[in-house]
Formats: C-alpha cells, structure tokens, sequence
C-alpha cells in the first residue's frame, strides 16, 4: 500500500474556489487529507466513507463535508473494482479558510459559518430529509461561472449551517501523522473494508501491521480514538444499514452477511450505535 497522503488541492493563484468533477471505476481509495476544506455530492456510487475516525454509508444523492485536514477516504464497493463496474460520479468544491482573506469568517456576520467549519472536523453528511436542496446546489456548480459561484458558495454554506446534520465521528481535531504512521493505518483500514465479513482476530490484524497484539492495540487507539473491534464493529453495522434498505433481505441474513456470528450479538450492537432496532431503522428509510 502507498502512504496515505497530505493533498494541495491546485487552484490558480487567482481563483478562491475549486470545483472538481471526479468520475471512473471507483472513488479515489487512498487515505489521505488535504488542508482545504471539500464539499462533496455522490451523483453515482456506493461504498463507506471513512472520516476523522467513523464511518458511515454513501450512495447516490448523499452530500458530505469534510474538515480541513481530516484523514478521509471514500471506498468504493467490491463491484466497483471489478472490469465492469458501473462506474462512480462526484463534484467537490474545495476552499481554504483564508480563500477570501485572513479575515472573512471573523466578521460578525460569517459567525455561524465559522462555527459550521470548526465542527466539520467531525465530518458531517447531510440527512435524507435535508439533501435534495444541498445536492442540487452543488450538482449546479460546474455550470456557474465568476461571482455566480461564490454566491452559491455562500448559497450551499448556508444551507449546510441550517440543515438536519449527522457527525460521522466524535469531536476530534485532526491529527497530524508520520508517512510511516499513515502507512500503517491505511493498510489495517484497507483490509477492515475488504474483509470485514470474515473472522478478523486482533492477532490476524497486528500480524498485518507488523506489530505485536499490545503494540496494535495502542497503536490503534492512539490514532483512531477507539479500539478496533469497536471500529471492526461500527464498520460491519454501517454495512448492515447499507442492506437493510433493500427489503429482500432479512435481518438474519444481514446479520450474518455483515460478518457477526450470532443475532444477540448484533442487535446488541446496532441498538447501541444506531439507537433504534434493525426493523425499525428499515421502517423509517422506506417511509422517508
């Protein structure tokens, strides 16, 4: 694996905004962070988004914002890398806190705006109720051209600040990590999201880090902020929200397609990350 990455997202010496259309056979998986801060709207494909230190589902439709310097990276599903895959669509809008000078978000009136920013170190997705209006703010970026897009800038900031928000994480400032440090951590995560299904042992994972089960366990914790059976846990019930919004499939089946071994054990887990039941979460999805 590469190491996971600082970006400089390259805007011209004289534009404050960087709007980016990213199309392919998958998301760009490596992690990686970039100073500026990126709004992002998926037009097309699924996976997980990892941020800061959570992970939630994306799709179609969904709309992100993702803080200054927070490690992050959008992993596509299995399909995606496959010869045929159906092929993903995104637009980003990238911008610096000082893209309109040192000052702008100080003044009394970007106040809100500032504390929007400070929190989405947190990583925030919109929620369903709220992101028709977001999606199609930023889905018309491309087709704006001069002052037109820095008012939709202010426009999506806006609506961003009052709408229904989920955090991706817990409060977390950005952490700055060594290449060497980076490295490893892309490359336990990288193996979390393809083999999340299966038996993963603590020993199995320190092995793959080069680590003994002591040294993996801290090094885990430090960087992450939790220990990674919980992470490994929180990652297999984001998955299992992802099935749940297909009727077809019963809560059995996604229990054990998710990689848990036993019902209790899973609904145990979901209530307490999700604060609702499995039947209940599917209920409120198909009702909108």
């Amino acid at each position: 694996m590469k190491n996971a990455i600082p970006f400089k997202i390259s805007k011209s010496a004289n534009h404050a905004l960087l709007v980016q259309n990213d199309a392919g056979p998958h998301f760009y998986d490596r992690l990686h962070y970039h100073e500026d801060y990126q709004l992002i709207a998926i037009i097309k494909g699924e996976g997980i988004l990892y941020a800061g230190n959570g992970t939630t589902p994306f799709a179609e439709g969904d709309v992100f914002m993702i803080g200054s310097n927070v490690s992050h990276l959008f992993k596509s599903d299995t399909r995606y890398f496959a010869k045929n895959s159906p092929g993903i669509k995104g637009i980003s809008l990238f911008f610096n806190y000082n893209s309109f000078g040192t000052d702008f978000f100080n003044i009394r009136e970007m106040q809100n705006l500032k504390e929007l920013l400070n929190n989405s170190s947190k990583g925030i997705k919109v929620a369903k109720k709220s992101k028709k209006q977001l999606y199609g703010l930023i889905t018309t970026l491309p087709s704006l051209e001069q002052e037109k897009r820095i008012i939709a800038f202010l426009e999506i900031l806006s609506a961003f600040d009052s709408c229904e928000k989920e955090y991706i994480n817990e409060s977390l400032q950005p952490r700055n990590f060594t290449s060497e440090q980076n490295e490893r951590l892309h490359k336990i995560l990288d193996f979390s999201f393809e083999h999340f299904k299966e038996d993963i042992t603590i020993e199995k994972i320190a092995d793959l880090a080069h680590l003994s089960r002591a040294q993996f366990s801290h090094f885990f914790k430090l960087h992450t902020g939790k220990t990674y059976i919980q992470f490994l846990n929180e990652l297999r019930i984001e998955n299992a929200c992802v099935l749940l919004k297909n009727n077809q499939y019963s809560v059995e089946y996604i229990c054990y397609e998710v990689g848990f071994r036993n019902m209790s054990n899973f609904l145990r887990h979901f209530k307490r990350q999700k604060q609702t039941t499995p039947v209940q979460y599917r209920k409120r999805w198909n009702q909108g």
